[in-house]
Protein backbone atom coordinates (compact mmCIF):
# COMPACT_ATOMS: atom_id res chain seq x y z
CA UNK A 1 0.00 0.00 0.00
CA UNK A 2 2.78 1.91 0.79
CA UNK A 3 4.46 1.44 -2.44
CA UNK A 4 1.38 2.25 -4.80
CA UNK A 5 0.64 5.61 -2.81
CA UNK A 6 4.33 6.35 -3.39
CA UNK A 7 4.04 5.34 -7.45
CA UNK A 8 1.18 7.38 -7.19
CA UNK A 9 2.41 10.88 -6.13
CA UNK A 10 5.14 10.55 -8.81
CA UNK A 11 3.02 9.41 -11.66
CA UNK A 12 1.29 13.00 -10.49
CA UNK A 13 4.35 15.09 -10.74
CA UNK A 14 5.80 13.09 -13.85
CA UNK A 15 4.62 12.76 -17.55
CA UNK A 16 5.09 8.99 -17.56
CA UNK A 17 4.23 6.02 -15.03
CA UNK A 18 6.81 4.42 -13.45
CA UNK A 19 7.18 0.17 -12.21
CA UNK A 20 9.84 -0.64 -9.51
CA UNK A 21 12.01 -4.40 -8.76
CA UNK A 22 14.92 -5.64 -7.88
CA UNK A 23 17.10 -8.96 -7.83
CA UNK A 24 20.36 -9.83 -5.87
CA UNK A 25 22.28 -6.52 -7.09
CA UNK A 26 20.09 -3.90 -8.66
CA UNK A 27 17.49 -1.92 -8.12
CA UNK A 28 15.72 -0.89 -11.28
CA UNK A 29 12.88 1.52 -12.30
CA UNK A 30 11.40 1.01 -15.40
CA UNK A 31 8.95 3.18 -17.97
CA UNK A 32 7.41 1.97 -20.68
CA UNK A 33 10.70 2.20 -22.92
CA UNK A 34 13.72 2.05 -20.43
CA UNK A 35 14.82 1.15 -17.17
CA UNK A 36 17.36 3.18 -14.90
CA UNK A 37 19.87 0.90 -12.55
CA UNK A 38 21.41 1.42 -9.09
CA UNK A 39 22.65 -0.85 -7.02
CA UNK A 40 20.49 -2.73 -4.67
CA UNK A 41 22.45 -1.52 -1.48
CA UNK A 42 20.84 2.13 -2.44
CA UNK A 43 17.15 0.78 -2.53
CA UNK A 44 16.24 2.94 0.40
CA UNK A 45 18.37 6.56 -1.52
CA UNK A 46 15.50 8.93 -2.06
CA UNK A 47 17.65 10.71 -3.64
CA UNK A 48 18.63 8.63 -5.81
CA UNK A 49 15.08 7.25 -6.38
CA UNK A 50 13.97 10.73 -7.95
CA UNK A 51 17.00 10.60 -10.00
CA UNK A 52 16.13 7.82 -11.58
CA UNK A 53 12.48 9.23 -12.16
CA UNK A 54 13.93 12.20 -13.47
CA UNK A 55 16.26 10.40 -15.80
CA UNK A 56 13.21 8.38 -16.92
CA UNK A 57 11.18 11.26 -17.73
CA UNK A 58 14.09 12.73 -19.43
CA UNK A 59 14.11 9.09 -21.82
CA UNK A 60 10.89 9.35 -22.80
CA UNK A 61 10.50 12.79 -23.43
CA UNK A 62 13.27 12.33 -26.03
CA UNK A 63 11.32 9.20 -27.13
CA UNK A 64 8.66 10.92 -27.82
CA UNK A 65 10.49 13.79 -30.19
CA UNK A 66 12.79 11.47 -31.81
CA UNK A 67 10.73 8.53 -32.53
CA UNK A 68 7.31 9.12 -32.78
CA UNK A 69 7.28 13.14 -33.87
CA UNK A 70 10.79 12.99 -36.04
CA UNK A 71 10.42 9.45 -37.29
CA UNK A 72 13.76 8.73 -36.32
CA UNK A 73 13.68 4.74 -36.23
CA UNK A 74 13.70 3.10 -32.55
CA UNK A 75 17.07 1.60 -31.62
CA UNK A 76 18.02 -1.80 -31.82
CA UNK A 77 15.83 -4.41 -30.42
CA UNK A 78 14.02 -1.81 -28.82
CA UNK A 79 10.80 -3.48 -29.69
CA UNK A 80 11.10 -5.99 -26.85
CA UNK A 81 13.36 -4.94 -25.23
CA UNK A 82 13.97 -1.99 -22.81
CA UNK A 83 16.66 0.58 -22.79
CA UNK A 84 18.81 0.34 -20.21
CA UNK A 85 20.27 3.55 -18.22
CA UNK A 86 22.96 2.41 -15.34
CA UNK A 87 23.43 5.19 -13.07
CA UNK A 88 27.25 5.07 -12.58
CA UNK A 89 29.22 5.07 -9.16
CA UNK A 90 26.23 3.58 -7.91
CA UNK A 91 27.33 -0.20 -7.67
CA UNK A 92 24.90 -0.69 -10.68
CA UNK A 93 25.85 -3.72 -11.91
CA UNK A 94 25.84 -4.64 -15.79
CA UNK A 95 25.18 -8.46 -15.99
CA UNK A 96 26.50 -8.67 -20.18
CA UNK A 97 30.32 -7.31 -19.16
CA UNK A 98 29.75 -8.57 -15.89
CA UNK A 99 31.07 -5.33 -14.32
CA UNK A 100 29.84 -2.77 -11.73
CA UNK A 101 29.32 0.48 -14.14
CA UNK A 102 31.61 3.63 -13.12
CA UNK A 103 32.40 6.75 -14.87
CA UNK A 104 34.85 9.27 -14.37
CA UNK A 105 33.72 12.96 -13.13
CA UNK A 106 34.98 14.50 -16.56
CA UNK A 107 31.92 12.70 -18.40
CA UNK A 108 28.32 13.74 -18.61
CA UNK A 109 27.38 9.97 -19.66
CA UNK A 110 27.76 7.54 -22.87
CA UNK A 111 25.60 5.19 -24.87
CA UNK A 112 27.18 1.86 -25.66
CA UNK A 113 25.57 -1.58 -26.42
CA UNK A 114 25.72 -5.10 -25.51
CA UNK A 115 27.14 -8.18 -27.07
CA UNK A 116 23.82 -8.30 -28.57
CA UNK A 117 23.95 -5.00 -30.20
CA UNK A 118 21.03 -3.79 -27.70
CA UNK A 119 22.54 0.10 -26.75
CA UNK A 120 22.29 1.30 -23.16
CA UNK A 121 23.21 4.16 -21.42
CA UNK A 122 25.93 4.99 -18.17
CA UNK A 123 25.22 8.28 -16.76
CA UNK A 124 26.86 10.61 -14.25
CA UNK A 125 24.90 10.42 -11.05
CA UNK A 126 25.87 14.82 -9.90
CA UNK A 127 24.06 15.49 -13.38
CA UNK A 128 21.71 18.45 -12.59
CA UNK A 129 17.96 18.68 -13.91
CA UNK A 130 19.32 20.83 -17.44
CA UNK A 131 22.24 18.28 -17.99
CA UNK A 132 20.12 15.19 -17.52
CA UNK A 133 17.59 16.30 -19.90
CA UNK A 134 20.46 17.52 -22.86
CA UNK A 135 22.29 14.75 -22.11
CA UNK A 136 20.41 11.64 -22.48
CA UNK A 137 18.23 13.57 -25.85
CA UNK A 138 22.01 13.19 -27.03
CA UNK A 139 22.69 9.84 -25.98
CA UNK A 140 19.35 8.44 -26.57
CA UNK A 141 20.16 9.58 -30.32
CA UNK A 142 23.22 7.70 -30.60
CA UNK A 143 21.59 4.90 -30.18
CA UNK A 144 19.46 5.62 -32.33
CA UNK A 145 22.08 6.46 -35.04
CA UNK A 146 23.32 2.69 -34.13
CA UNK A 147 20.22 1.60 -35.58
CA UNK A 148 20.83 2.90 -39.20
CA UNK A 149 24.48 1.32 -39.40
CA UNK A 150 26.35 -1.48 -38.59
CA UNK A 151 29.14 0.41 -36.51
CA UNK A 152 31.53 -3.13 -36.41
CA UNK A 153 31.54 -2.65 -40.82
CA UNK A 154 33.34 0.71 -40.16
CA UNK A 155 37.31 0.65 -39.13
CA UNK A 156 39.01 3.20 -36.98
CA UNK A 157 39.70 5.70 -40.08
CA UNK A 158 36.12 5.43 -41.13
CA UNK A 159 34.64 5.60 -37.67
CA UNK A 160 36.91 8.76 -36.52
CA UNK A 161 36.69 10.66 -39.74
CA UNK A 162 32.83 10.74 -39.14
CA UNK A 163 32.64 11.13 -35.70
CA UNK A 164 32.09 14.57 -36.49
CA UNK A 165 28.00 14.31 -38.39
CA UNK A 166 27.02 11.93 -35.23
CA UNK A 167 28.02 13.99 -32.52
CA UNK A 168 26.98 17.14 -34.42
CA UNK A 169 23.11 15.74 -35.39
CA UNK A 170 22.97 14.47 -31.45
CA UNK A 171 23.75 17.98 -29.70
CA UNK A 172 21.15 19.06 -32.67
CA UNK A 173 18.81 16.60 -31.01
CA UNK A 174 18.90 18.21 -27.55
CA UNK A 175 17.56 21.13 -29.05
CA UNK A 176 15.33 19.31 -31.02
CA UNK A 177 13.77 18.01 -27.74
CA UNK A 178 13.90 20.83 -25.38
CA UNK A 179 13.74 23.71 -27.69
CA UNK A 180 13.55 25.86 -24.82
CA UNK A 181 16.76 25.26 -22.95
CA UNK A 182 19.40 26.23 -25.58
CA UNK A 183 22.23 24.26 -24.09
CA UNK A 184 23.92 23.24 -27.25
CA UNK A 185 25.43 27.03 -27.88
CA UNK A 186 27.99 26.26 -24.98
CA UNK A 187 29.13 23.77 -27.75
CA UNK A 188 29.41 26.30 -30.46
CA UNK A 189 33.06 28.22 -29.76
CA UNK A 190 35.63 25.97 -31.21
CA UNK A 191 33.84 26.02 -34.84
CA UNK A 192 33.11 30.05 -34.09
CA UNK A 193 36.75 30.58 -33.19
CA UNK A 194 38.79 28.52 -36.13
CA UNK A 195 36.11 28.39 -38.84
CA UNK A 196 39.09 27.10 -40.86
CA UNK A 197 39.48 23.69 -39.41
CA UNK A 198 38.36 20.07 -41.18
CA UNK A 199 35.18 19.67 -40.58
CA UNK A 200 36.13 16.01 -39.48
CA UNK A 201 38.46 16.92 -36.79
CA UNK A 202 37.80 14.96 -33.90
CA UNK A 203 39.43 16.26 -30.84
CA UNK A 204 37.08 16.18 -27.97
CA UNK A 205 35.17 19.95 -29.10
CA UNK A 206 35.21 20.37 -32.17
CA UNK A 207 33.01 17.95 -33.54
CA UNK A 208 30.30 18.92 -31.04
CA UNK A 209 30.51 22.37 -32.57
CA UNK A 210 29.69 21.21 -36.01
CA UNK A 211 26.22 21.36 -34.51
CA UNK A 212 26.38 24.89 -36.51
CA UNK A 213 26.17 23.06 -39.33
CA UNK A 214 23.50 20.48 -38.72
CA UNK A 215 21.51 23.53 -37.64
CA UNK A 216 22.04 25.03 -41.24
CA UNK A 217 20.96 21.70 -42.99
CA UNK A 218 17.93 21.50 -40.90
CA UNK A 219 17.04 24.82 -40.94
CA UNK A 220 17.03 24.90 -44.75
CA UNK A 221 16.18 21.03 -46.04
CA UNK A 222 14.49 19.40 -42.97
CA UNK A 223 15.08 16.43 -41.02
CA UNK A 224 14.65 13.62 -43.89
CA UNK A 225 18.36 14.31 -45.39
CA UNK A 226 19.66 13.58 -41.56
CA UNK A 227 17.68 10.15 -41.83
CA UNK A 228 19.11 9.34 -45.27
CA UNK A 229 22.46 10.57 -44.26
CA UNK A 230 22.81 7.64 -41.37
CA UNK A 231 21.56 5.12 -43.82
CA UNK A 232 24.07 5.36 -46.02
CA UNK A 233 27.43 5.70 -44.49
CA UNK A 234 28.61 1.58 -44.70
CA UNK A 235 28.31 2.60 -48.30
CA UNK A 236 30.09 5.39 -48.85
CA UNK A 237 33.31 6.29 -49.57
CA UNK A 238 36.48 7.78 -47.86
CA UNK A 239 34.42 11.26 -47.57
CA UNK A 240 31.96 9.43 -45.57
CA UNK A 241 29.53 11.65 -44.14
CA UNK A 242 30.96 14.84 -46.41
CA UNK A 243 29.97 13.17 -49.75
CA UNK A 244 27.28 11.68 -48.63
CA UNK A 245 25.42 15.15 -48.01
CA UNK A 246 26.83 15.99 -51.22
CA UNK A 247 24.81 13.00 -52.57
CA UNK A 248 21.89 13.49 -50.99
CA UNK A 249 21.93 17.47 -51.68
CA UNK A 250 22.08 17.02 -55.47
CA UNK A 251 19.75 14.11 -55.38
CA UNK A 252 16.71 15.63 -54.05
CA UNK A 253 17.77 19.63 -53.17
CA UNK A 254 19.16 20.75 -56.63
CA UNK A 255 22.11 21.67 -55.01
CA UNK A 256 25.54 20.48 -53.69
CA UNK A 257 27.77 20.31 -50.94
CA UNK A 258 30.27 23.40 -52.46
CA UNK A 259 26.99 25.56 -52.96
CA UNK A 260 25.87 24.43 -49.40
CA UNK A 261 29.12 25.86 -47.95
CA UNK A 262 28.91 29.24 -49.16
CA UNK A 263 25.45 29.71 -48.54
CA UNK A 264 26.38 28.34 -45.12
CA UNK A 265 29.62 30.83 -44.88
CA UNK A 266 26.83 33.46 -45.26
CA UNK A 267 24.88 32.34 -42.42
CA UNK A 268 27.30 32.20 -39.86
CA UNK A 269 29.28 35.21 -40.75
CA UNK A 270 25.82 36.78 -39.99
CA UNK A 271 24.41 34.73 -37.35
CA UNK A 272 21.48 36.83 -36.11
CA UNK A 273 20.33 37.43 -39.29
CA UNK A 274 19.93 33.75 -40.56
CA UNK A 275 19.81 31.12 -37.59
CA UNK A 276 16.48 31.11 -35.60
CA UNK A 277 18.34 31.11 -32.50
CA UNK A 278 21.45 33.45 -34.28
CA UNK A 279 21.45 36.31 -31.59
CA UNK A 280 22.66 33.85 -29.03
CA UNK A 281 25.40 32.59 -31.11
CA UNK A 282 29.33 33.61 -30.31
CA UNK A 283 30.80 35.77 -32.74
CA UNK A 284 32.33 34.53 -36.06
CA UNK A 285 36.21 35.19 -35.71
CA UNK A 286 37.44 37.39 -38.48
CA UNK A 287 40.87 36.95 -40.15
CA UNK A 288 43.57 39.71 -41.70
CA UNK A 289 44.16 38.71 -45.15
CA UNK A 290 48.19 37.90 -44.29
CA UNK A 291 46.42 34.86 -41.70
CA UNK A 292 48.72 31.55 -43.10
CA UNK A 293 46.05 29.25 -41.67
CA UNK A 294 44.69 27.49 -44.84
CA UNK A 295 41.15 26.70 -44.83
CA UNK A 296 41.10 22.81 -44.29
CA UNK A 297 38.16 20.61 -45.66
CA UNK A 298 34.76 21.94 -45.20
CA UNK A 299 36.01 25.22 -43.43
CA UNK A 300 35.64 28.82 -44.25
CA UNK A 301 37.08 32.34 -42.83
CA UNK A 302 35.99 35.71 -43.16
CA UNK A 303 38.71 38.15 -43.89
CA UNK A 304 38.99 41.69 -43.80
CA UNK A 305 40.35 42.63 -47.03
CA UNK A 306 37.97 45.67 -47.77
CA UNK A 307 39.15 48.90 -47.41
CA UNK A 308 36.88 52.16 -48.13
CA UNK A 309 37.18 52.92 -51.45
CA UNK A 310 38.51 50.74 -54.12
CA UNK A 311 40.05 47.43 -53.27
CA UNK A 312 41.61 44.42 -55.50
CA UNK A 313 40.45 41.37 -54.51
CA UNK A 314 39.51 37.69 -55.17
CA UNK A 315 35.56 36.65 -54.18
CA UNK A 316 34.30 32.81 -53.72
CA UNK A 317 32.55 31.21 -56.47
CA UNK A 318 29.03 32.18 -56.18
CA UNK A 319 26.15 33.83 -58.11
CA UNK A 320 26.15 37.40 -57.50
CA UNK A 321 22.71 37.20 -55.94
CA UNK A 322 23.74 34.95 -53.32
CA UNK A 323 26.86 37.10 -52.30
CA UNK A 324 26.75 39.61 -49.77
CA UNK A 325 29.59 42.09 -48.79
CA UNK A 326 28.41 44.56 -46.52
CA UNK A 327 29.31 48.54 -47.53
CA UNK A 328 30.26 47.70 -51.04
CA UNK A 329 28.68 49.73 -53.51
CA UNK A 330 30.09 48.15 -56.29
CA UNK A 331 31.70 44.99 -57.77
CA UNK A 332 33.78 44.88 -61.40
CA UNK A 333 35.04 42.04 -63.17
CA UNK A 334 37.23 42.26 -66.36
CA UNK A 335 36.95 38.80 -68.68
CA UNK A 336 37.83 38.61 -72.49
CA UNK A 337 39.39 42.45 -72.46
CA UNK A 338 35.17 43.57 -71.61
CA UNK A 339 34.71 45.16 -68.41
CA UNK A 340 31.29 43.53 -66.46
CA UNK A 341 29.84 45.10 -63.20
CA UNK A 342 26.97 43.87 -61.03
CA UNK A 343 25.45 47.20 -61.04
CA UNK A 344 23.21 48.96 -63.90
CA UNK A 345 25.92 51.13 -65.98
CA UNK A 346 25.38 52.00 -69.52
CA UNK A 347 28.00 49.95 -71.70
CA UNK A 348 29.14 47.17 -69.23
CA UNK A 349 27.91 43.54 -69.54
CA UNK A 350 26.07 42.19 -66.13
CA UNK A 351 28.33 40.62 -63.32
CA UNK A 352 26.26 37.02 -62.74
CA UNK A 353 28.75 35.05 -60.98
CA UNK A 354 32.09 35.33 -59.62
CA UNK A 355 34.85 32.87 -59.75
CA UNK A 356 37.73 32.59 -56.95
CA UNK A 357 40.00 32.30 -60.19
CA UNK A 358 39.28 35.94 -61.07
CA UNK A 359 39.97 38.98 -60.08
CA UNK A 360 37.60 41.68 -59.35
CA UNK A 361 37.61 45.54 -57.74
CA UNK A 362 35.03 46.62 -55.57
CA UNK A 363 34.41 49.80 -54.36
CA UNK A 364 33.24 50.16 -51.04
CA UNK A 365 32.18 53.01 -48.67
CA UNK A 366 33.78 51.42 -45.17
CA UNK A 367 35.44 48.82 -44.05
CA UNK A 368 34.10 44.99 -44.68
CA UNK A 369 34.90 41.26 -45.08
CA UNK A 370 34.60 38.63 -47.75
CA UNK A 371 33.66 35.20 -46.42
CA UNK A 372 35.48 31.68 -48.43
CA UNK A 373 35.09 28.19 -48.00
CA UNK A 374 37.68 25.20 -48.55
CA UNK A 375 36.48 24.92 -52.13
CA UNK A 376 37.16 28.52 -52.91
CA UNK A 377 40.44 27.72 -54.93
CA UNK A 378 42.61 29.63 -57.49
CA UNK A 379 43.86 27.21 -60.32
CA UNK A 380 44.68 29.56 -63.01
CA UNK A 381 47.57 28.44 -65.42
CA UNK A 382 49.83 31.50 -66.69
CA UNK A 383 51.70 29.27 -69.61
CA UNK A 384 47.64 29.18 -71.19
CA UNK A 385 46.43 32.28 -70.73
CA UNK A 386 46.67 34.64 -74.45
CA UNK A 387 48.55 37.52 -74.89
CA UNK A 388 47.21 41.04 -73.35
CA UNK A 389 45.84 42.07 -70.34
CA UNK A 390 43.67 39.38 -67.02
CA UNK A 391 42.45 40.10 -64.49
CA UNK A 392 42.94 37.27 -62.04
CA UNK A 393 42.64 36.07 -57.89
CA UNK A 394 44.07 34.02 -55.58
CA UNK A 395 42.51 32.99 -52.74
CA UNK A 396 46.99 32.04 -51.24
CA UNK A 397 49.67 33.64 -51.47
CA UNK A 398 51.52 33.68 -54.38
CA UNK A 399 55.39 34.28 -54.95
CA UNK A 400 56.87 36.13 -57.61
CA UNK A 401 57.84 32.67 -59.18
CA UNK A 402 54.23 31.34 -58.99
CA UNK A 403 54.50 33.06 -62.55
CA UNK A 404 58.21 31.47 -64.27
CA UNK A 405 56.24 29.99 -67.14
CA UNK A 406 55.42 32.52 -68.89
CA UNK A 407 57.18 36.08 -69.35
CA UNK A 408 54.62 38.33 -67.73
CA UNK A 409 53.96 41.56 -66.04
CA UNK A 410 51.94 42.00 -62.59
CA UNK A 411 50.49 45.14 -61.04
CA UNK A 412 48.26 44.94 -57.56
CA UNK A 413 47.23 47.76 -55.72
CA UNK A 414 46.82 48.02 -52.46
CA UNK A 415 45.87 50.86 -49.46
CA UNK A 416 49.16 50.26 -47.59
CA UNK A 417 51.71 50.53 -50.57
CA UNK A 418 49.58 51.83 -53.61
CA UNK A 419 50.65 50.11 -57.09
CA UNK A 420 53.26 48.01 -57.25
CA UNK A 421 54.63 45.69 -59.95
CA UNK A 422 56.78 42.84 -60.98
CA UNK A 423 57.98 41.58 -64.79
CA UNK A 424 59.89 38.32 -65.22
CA UNK A 425 60.81 40.01 -68.73
CA UNK A 426 64.42 41.72 -68.43
CA UNK A 427 64.04 44.92 -70.02
CA UNK A 428 60.44 45.12 -68.75
CA UNK A 429 62.08 44.82 -65.12
CA UNK A 430 64.66 47.67 -65.68
CA UNK A 431 61.57 50.10 -66.59
CA UNK A 432 60.16 49.24 -63.80
CA UNK A 433 62.92 50.08 -61.36
CA UNK A 434 63.75 53.15 -63.75
CA UNK A 435 60.51 55.07 -62.83
CA UNK A 436 60.41 54.02 -59.32
CA UNK A 437 57.60 52.05 -59.06
CA UNK A 438 57.50 49.89 -55.76
CA UNK A 439 58.43 46.74 -56.35
CA UNK A 440 55.66 43.83 -55.79
CA UNK A 441 57.66 40.59 -53.66
CA UNK A 442 54.57 38.42 -53.85
CA UNK A 443 50.61 38.56 -54.55
CA UNK A 444 48.78 38.78 -51.16
CA UNK A 445 46.02 35.67 -50.35
CA UNK A 446 42.72 36.52 -51.07
CA UNK A 447 43.67 39.69 -53.22
CA UNK A 448 43.38 39.91 -56.89
CA UNK A 449 46.14 41.26 -59.98
CA UNK A 450 46.49 42.11 -63.33
CA UNK A 451 48.73 39.87 -65.23
CA UNK A 452 49.61 40.94 -69.22
CA UNK A 453 51.48 38.14 -70.87
CA UNK A 454 54.19 39.36 -73.14
CA UNK A 455 54.66 37.76 -76.45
Amino acid sequence: MIRSVFLISIFCISLFSYTKSSDSKNVYYSSEHFKTIIGVGYKDDANLQSLAYKMLDAAEESWKREVVELGFIQPKNSQYKKIDIYIANKSAYNYDLKIYETIDASYAGWAISYSDGTPYFVLNPVLNDIQIKVTIAHEFFHTIQYAYFDETKLDDEKWFSNIWWLEATAVLMEDEVYDDLNDYINFLNPFFEKSYKNFELYNGYHEYSMVVFAKYIKENFGIQIIKDSLSKIESSGKDGFFEIIDLLLEQNHNSNIEIELSRFAKWVSDAPKYFEEGALYPSLVHFSKNDTNPIEKGGMKIIDNVEDGWNMVSLPTLDIDELEIKNQISIWGFENTKWLNNVDKSGYEQLTQTDSSKGYWINSYDKSSIYYTYFDKSDNEIASLPLGWHLLGTTAKLETNYFESANVLIWQYNHDNGWSAFSNNEEMSQKISQLGINELNYISAYSSYWVYIIQ
